[in-house]
Formats: C-alpha cells, sequence, structure tokens
C-alpha cells in the first residue's frame, strides 16, 4: 500500500495552531474521509473530539485551547482563566473556558459559554482582558476579588478607569457593585469609598474612637486617618497591586511619620471589606498599646462576639 503523505499546507496550519485542526482544514487541504481514517489507524493524526484532530496523543495547553476555540466555531475567543493564562494572570487551568456566540456542549476539558458580544485578538483568540478580569472576578470568591483585579492592573496590559467603564457597561457581572466602588476610588485617584468602610465597618461598628481625617502630619503630605492622642496612624492602600514609586513614597511617608513618634497601620479593600472585625480589633490592640483607655466593642459579626 502507497504511503500517503500529509499535505504540507495541513501541516502548516497544523502548527500554527499547537498542533491541532479540524476536518473542514483537512478537507479543505484535499483529505477524505478515507484517507483520514488511514491516518488515524496509523497513528499519524489522533481524533481529540468529532471534527477535531491533533499530531500528537498528548496535545500541549495551547494545543487544546486552539482546539476549543476551534470547537467553538467562528468569532469564539479564550475566556475565563483560559484568557487570563493567555494574558499572564493566571496559571493554565485544567479545564478550558471557550466564548463563543453559537451554542456549544461542553466537551471533555473544554467548557463552553454562549456570549452574543466577544472582543478578542491574538492566536489562537483571546477576550479582552477587560472582560476576562471581569469574568474571573465572577467566578471569584470574595476574598479573592481583590486580588484578582491587582493582577489585571499590575498586568499593565490595562488601566483602573477601562476596567471600571467594562463593569458599569456589563450590569450582570457577579459581584459588580463592589468592583465598581473599589474601581471609581482607584480611577478617580481618591479613597473616599475605602475611608467610608472603614469610619463604618471598623471604627462605628466597634466603638473606636473618631480618628482626625486626612491629617497633615508633614509638609504637604497627608494621612488617611490619625489618632493623635495616641500617635497612631491608618493609611487605607486603596490601590491594587501598586509598586515602584509609589512603594517608596509610602515607605518615605511612614518613616518620616516613625520618626516623630507615629505608629503606621497599612491596611487594604481585601481587609476592609471582608475582615472588618479583624481590622478593628488590630487597631483597638494597638490604641491600647499606645494608651487608649477604653476597649473595642463587639459587633454582631464579630468572632466569639467580645473584645480583646
Amino acid at each position: 500500500m502507497n504511503k500517503i503523505v500529509m499535505p504540507a499546507d495541513l501541516i502548516a496550519i497544523a502548527r500554527g495552531q499547537g498542533g491541532v485542526f479540524t476536518t473542514k482544514q483537512a478537507a479543505t487541504a484535499g483529505i477524505t474521509r478515507a484517507v483520514t481514517q488511514r491516518f488515524l489507524d496509523d497513528h499519524v493524526w489522533w481524533s481529540l473530539a468529532r471534527g477535531l484532530y491533533s499530531l500528537s496523543p498528548d496535545p500541549t495547553w495551547d494545543g487544546l485551547a486552539w482546539g476549543g476555540v476551534l470547537l467553538g466555531g467562528p468569532d469564539a475567543a479564550l475566556g475565563f482563566e483560559a484568557a487570563g493564562h493567555k494574558l499572564g494572570l493566571c496559571a493554565p487551568p485544567s479545564s478550558i473556558d471557550v466564548l463563543t456566540p453559537h451554542q456549544r456542549v461542553d466537551r471533555g476539558s473544554w467548557r463552553f459559554h454562549r456570549m452574543p458580544r466577544i472582543e478578542a485578538s491574538g492566536e489562537p483568540p483571546v477576550a479582552r482582558i477587560e472582560q476576562t478580569a471581569l469574568l474571573m472576578c465572577a467566578e471569584a470568591e470574595r476574598e479573592a476579588l481583590f486580588s484578582q483585579l491587582a493582577r489585571a492592573v499590575t498586568s499593565r496590559r490595562t488601566t483602573p478607569r477601562r476596567l471600571l467603564d467594562a463593569a458599569l457597561a456589563n450590569p450582570h457581572v457577579r459581584h459588580r457593585a463592589l468592583i465598581v466602588e473599589a474601581l471609581g476610588d482607584i480611577a478617580g485617584g481618591v479613597h473616599s469609598a475605602l475611608e467610608r468602610r472603614y469610619f463604618r465597618d471598623v471604627e462605628q461598628r466597634h466603638g473606636l474612637p473618631d480618628g482626625v481625617r486626612q491629617v497633615s502630619l508633614q509638609p504637604s503630605r497627608y494621612s488617611d486617618v490619625a489618632y493623635v492622642e495616641v500617635a497612631v496612624v491608618i493609611e487605607l492602600d486603596g490601590r491594587l497591586g501598586h509598586s515602584g514609586d509609589g512603594v517608596f513614597r509610602d515607605f518615605e511617608r511612614d518613616n518620616k511619620n516613625s520618626l516623630r513618634g507615629y505608629v503606621t497601620l497599612r491596611i487594604g479593600w481585601n481587609d476592609i471589606v471582608n475582615h472588618p472585625c479583624n481590622v478593628a480589633r488590630a487597631v483597638a490592640q494597638l490604641l491600647v498599646s499606645r494608651g487608649w483607655s477604653r476597649t473595642m466593642t463587639p459587633c454582631r459579626g464579630c468572632p466569639n462576639a467580645q473584645a480583646e
């Protein structure tokens, strides 16, 4: 029996798609059903799913990602953590999520999500980082929400403003109110929402003293909250994963405050949103150690409902 050679153009297509290709692509290259079966019998090709083949019995993750997009049909793209991995936001997931405007049934490690509007780019196509970040946030628990946003912001592929605009344009995304609250402050360059949450959920609900807001302890520099009588400063860090010059300015300000006898406690979104009682306890302990004569009042949500 004569040896059948795989067409060069089909080899090039497959190599450009992680070693994966479709029945339609094979047929366009002149491969008949009989030849397809011959390649399968001779272990030149391996079937991954109906209409989808691989040049290897063990395709790479990128090959499987390509396979999902090809199964998704025209205008399909990687989404959720699969897109996040290609964008550098997370490790490769075990299952591959594909966004598609077509109706598709999940197969093996591929999960399909029907979406009418998909903005994507790249090879394989990957959903835009704003859509990807919001989808990943929608699947995350509140505990992991801010780290998801932080990874998107620090990737330098997007900005808080663009993420905020995407969230505002999508009224059905899970955690939307919290995402908009956090990104609204960051995009506007202020931390007012975080300050409100600290005042309401930490100070008021736990009987802590009212700190002085936006107090100037150094020329032209302001601290978010200060308990001047006991020389304690609270810095509410509403930024997501900031680094570089911002970190040095924080260090410089904290260091100068410490030279004036102030102790600084730095608190972020995740702390106040997900652990307000723990934050209140830490602040109360610090205040007491510095001379505050009262005790914290536990709220209904406090563990053991008692102050330490």
